[in-house]
């Protein structure tokens, strides 16, 4: 099982139209592979690729979106605390 956490820090939230993606080589091969979004099944060829001889794997751009990060001061010290925005991609299979 690969876990990939996507963290967005910024105050603005990664949409489809910023064509994020993810890229990775699996070695060793997995197959077959089983791909979840924030706990939702994605399907080859419309959410992602995979070549099962090389173990390519690519989302398809614009399928990965985060939401922004959100910002509390602290009245008492001003001190500022980030918390990012937080979306997970699961990849899972056998060796």
């Amino acid at each position: 099982t690969y876990t990939f956490i996507i963290q967005n820090l910024g105050n603005t939230a990664a949409d489809a139209t910023d064509n994020v993606a993810i890229t990775d080589t699996f070695n060793p091969v997995l197959n077959p592979i089983a791909v979840t979004f924030n706990g939702t099944a994605w399907n080859t060829t419309t959410d992602y690729t995979y070549n099962n001889l090389t173990g390519a794997f690519a989302t398809v751009p614009g399928k990965i979106t985060v939401p922004a990060a959100t910002y509390t001061q602290d009245p008492a010290t001003g001190a500022w605390t980030v918390n990012p925005g937080v979306s997970t991609l699961t990849v899972t299979g056998t060796v």
